[in-house]
């Protein structure tokens, strides 16, 4: 009796595991099983960088008269930031803003005529809370977050009172703005002027401690560069930012419409198996009957039967493959081992012509290392068999 050689001599372990891969990875995706995932260390979030521009809109204690327009009370600000992902959905963001604030008012009572602008220097310090990652994917195009925290503005404030020619404006009962006080014997020499809004004449400087709450979307351009699209309101604990007195003084609120283009220099993760990530959900039972399908005229009925035929196939392929990985040398021959001197006696055309390429040796039976080849081949696409034939093959090669 001819000795036989071992197929595992020639084949390393691991190849004959990848083998066993494939079978289990056609088996489970057909039956829709989540594949046990392997421990892998989470890559590290590293910091995003964010900028942008936007409009700063004033709530305050001026500006309650008739007779403003928006222009009143809307002025641009930048803003610059950094945030920090904590926990997949949460994060914290460290952010600065330059701008201005504004504000008037117009009436018929000449003391109710006030004008401001603050130009303001803040600091701010945010919790987000990111719904990518938390109620949608990851990997979303657009995704809505959320956020509030703590701001420090240092704000600078001065008021227009003064004409181009550097006269005071007079405001008068008609609801006009002339370059003399409103006396009787003035009505015929008084001129009507405008406002240059040159904030020429100081108020003072303070600050202020607010509480921004706000909202936004992020609109995922490429894997690292995002655009987000937000707006935040600011509760001021300040009754001054103006610079006037009220009686009755409420807190100072002030709202921030902006838009930032954002950095992300956390790398794509690629640290997990790329088969969960691609595979999973591919069913290739059903892609491979459609290939018979496709090649063969025949009716539903036979597309259900082949179907279902093909999937209780695969069934007992799990189990199989289950035992190979267990021990790939076990006794009962679940590799084919040939003795050498026999392996002339096989005849080429006796495998399946379907499969016959696999035989790269022309010896009449199918090797692991062959069908591992064979499997390398199809994933670089330089292969013509298909995902049925790969299967076919791996049937063969236990069975032959």
């Amino acid at each position: 009796m001819s000795t036989k050689t071992q197929d595992s001599s020639n084949t390393s372990y691991m190849s004959n595991v990848r083998i066993l891969s494939i079978a289990i990875l056609t088996a489970v995706s057909i039956n829709g099983m989540a594949q046990s995932k392997s421990d892998t260390t989470k890559q590290k979030e590293l910091p995003s960088i964010l900028g942008g521009v936007g409009v700063l809109y004033f709530n305050g204690n001026i500006g309650k008269e008739s007779g403003v327009t928006a222009y009143s009370t809307v002025r641009g600000g930048y803003t610059l930031g950094v945030e920090e992902r904590l926990a997949g959905f949460l994060g914290v963001q460290l952010s600065g803003l330059y701008g201005k604030l504004a504000s008037s008012e117009r009436s018929d009572d000449p003391t109710k005529n006030k004008n401001f602008q603050s130009t303001v220097l803040q600091g701010e310090l945010d919790l987000n809370l990111h719904f990518d990652g938390f109620l949608i994917s990851k990997t979303a195009t657009i995704a809505p977050f959320i956020y509030a925290g703590i701001s420090f503005a240092s704000l600078t404030t001065a008021t227009d009172s003064l004409s181009a020619a550097g006269t005071p404006y007079y405001y008068w009962t008609d609801g006009s703005i002339r370059n003399e006080a409103q006396n009787a014997y003035d009505i015929t020499t008084a001129k009507v002027i405008q406002r240059d809004y040159v904030y020429e004449t100081p108020l003072g400087s303070s600050s202020a401690l607010s509480i921004p709450i706000g909202l936004g979307a992020k609109f995922r351009i490429t894997d690292n560069i995002c655009m987000n699209v937000q707006a935040a309101y600011y509760f001021s604990f300040s009754k001054n930012i103006e610079h006037y007195s009220f009686a009755n003084a409420k807190n100072d609120k002030y709202l921030f419409s902006f838009f930032t283009v954002e950095y992300h220099f956390t790398p794509k993760d690629n640290s997990v198996d790329p088969n969960e990530k691609i595979y999973d959900k591919v069913d290739f039972t059903t892609i491979s009957v459609k290939d018979t399908v496709k090649a063969n005229d025949i009716s539903k009925d036979q597309e259900n039967a082949l179907l279902e035929k093909e999937k209780n196939r695969d069934t007992s392929a799990v189990d199989r493959a289950a035992a190979f990985f267990a021990d790939p040398n076990a006794g009962g021959g679940i590799l084919k081992d040939i003795d050498k001197g026999d392996i002339g006696k096989h005849d080429p055309n006796k495998i399946p012509e379907r499969i016959r390429a696999v035989d790269k040796n022309h010896d009449g039976y199918i090797t692991s290392q062959e069908i591992t080849q064979a499997i390398d081949e199809f994933f670089d696409g330089t292969s013509t068999l298909t995902i049925a034939d790969i299967n076919y093959a791996i049937d063969y090669f236990f069975d032959q």
